[in-house]
């Protein structure tokens, strides 16, 4: 299923997770960032020096699962609240490629890169399915299933399925013959 010999999958596979923490980690800096600005309007009138002075000054601390956000990153305060979501869907789509492009090195360093039509067909469906419940489900509960979804390709579990999954499943085939 996974070589031995050649551990380089094992490389890719950290790779994959470390990046997808500080992906998600910027997406919640972003979300959070727009959400206090949605509250408070008058920050998006004000200039970027004032609106850092307004940040420390206003402290928004937000838990996040395992940890407390206490501060926003310096380059939003520039943004307008309509920049800040060209951004974050800037963001989710080169997120998306960058994670499509490691499950492709994953299933080639696995040895298992004819495969990858199935990568491509498990992409093309989240996204249909994220691109219905959007586009069909009003407010949060369409916006929560898409983000589910997303969630899932910005992850190694696309490729470890595409790898593990046909190969146990031979291997059950082999036992019963």
């Amino acid at each position: 299923m996974l070589p031995r010999k050649r551990p380089f999958w094992l490389l890719v596979l950290a790779v994959m997770l470390v990046f997808g923490f500080y992906q998600e980690k910027a997406k919640i800096q972003l979300n959070h960032y727009t959400q206090v600005m949605e509250a408070n309007p008058e920050l998006e009138a004000m200039p970027s020096e004032m609106r850092a002075q307004w940040w420390q000054n206003h402290p928004q601390p937000r838990r996040i699962h395992y940890y407390i956000m206490q501060g926003t990153w310096s380059g939003f305060h520039g943004m307008s609240r309509t920049q800040l979501g060209r951004l974050k869907w800037a963001m989710s789509l080169v997120i998306l490629v960058v994670f499509f492009a490691l499950d492709g090195l994953f299933l080639k360093t696995t040895g298992h890169l004819e495969r990858w039509p199935w990568l491509v067909v498990m992409y093309a469906l989240a996204g249909g399915i994220m691109i219905v419940f959007i586009a069909l489900v009003p407010g949060k509960s369409g916006y929560s299933v898409a983000h589910e979804f997303l969630a899932f390709l910005q992850s190694p579990l696309p490729s470890l399925f595409i790898v593990l999954v046909p190969s146990l499943i031979e291997r059950m085939r082999v036992e019963n013959e």
